[in-house]
């Protein structure tokens, strides 16, 4: 039984977060992601999966993905022509990191299940923003490149952190996935993995890299198409702790 819930395009999402104010409803390294060589399988060996349907071995790497405590992703994504980055961590529940998108800034966050604190530059404040500008830049000198305090109930709260869904990979797939196979073995960042192949929603391939040794972890998820992405999951299980912004780097508290 899995547990994924509909999902949006993710280079949609990505869009979507970065033109609604103060950061918007819709998911998701800081860095580029390792790339990801295929060569054919020479042993049993290379593909411990051989008694399981691409399914299976699909629904294996969600969920062990989804309960590692701790965890990285990176990605790029492309939507409506812009392109943008994510990098997050997750030391469950909390989750903290960066999205950028093109011509709309950038924008720190760190949530955790009550409090939300966002960091967001000049662009992206103005592209938020919708009043004169005047307005803007009143607003651009008290809190651009600053950490604001947010309820985690709050509306703007929820959309800035909504791309931590991305903690749970099931939020990745459509309802239906369609037809899917086994495909070459590969490397990503060094570790061996198994390639599973489908079609995507954007006209476009999905091609998902399962780890091979050690806990099978889905590795990276690349889709070609109208809206291209890339996103890797890596540094499991490190010993890592996240910490909020300490108090005195905070100018503004919403809700609380």
């Amino acid at each position: 039984m899995s547990t994924r819930s509909t999902a949006v395009p993710v280079g949609a999402c990505l869009v979507a977060l970065a033109l609604t104010a103060c950061g918007s409803t819709e998911p998701a390294k800081g860095g580029t992601s390792g790339a990801a060589s295929t060569s054919p399988s020479t042993s049993a060996a290379a593909e411990p999966y051989a008694d399981k349907s691409p399914q299976e071995i699909q629904q294996i790497a969600y969920e062990e993905t989804r309960t590692a405590s701790f965890k990285k992703v990176r990605g790029q994504l492309t939507a409506e022509g812009k392109t943008g980055s994510l990098s997050l961590s997750f030391d469950v529940p909390d989750c903290a990191g960066t999205f950028s998108i093109q011509g709309f800034g950038k924008r720190e966050i760190h949530a955790t299940p009550k409090v939300v604190y966002a960091k967001r530059d000049a662009e992206a404040l103005r592209a938020d923003l919708k009043g004169t500008k005047e307005q803007e830049d009143v607003v651009v000198e008290r809190i651009a490149d600053r950490w604001i305090k947010m309820s985690a109930d709050l509306p703007d709260a929820q959309s800035v952190s909504y791309g931590c869904g991305l903690a749970n990979p099931w939020v990745l797939l459509e309802e239906e996935t369609p037809e899917m196979h086994k495909g070459a073995s590969a490397d990503v960042d060094g570790q061996p993995a198994i390639t599973l192949t489908y079609a995507g929603s954007q006209g476009g391939t999905v091609t998902e890299y399962v780890a091979t040794q050690g806990r099978p972890y889905l590795l990276k998820r690349t889709e070609t198409g109208r809206q291209p992405s890339e996103i890797t999951y890596y540094d499991f299980e490190t010993v890592n702790q996240l910490l909020p912004p300490a108090d005195s780097e905070v100018v503004l508290d919403e809700g609380l």
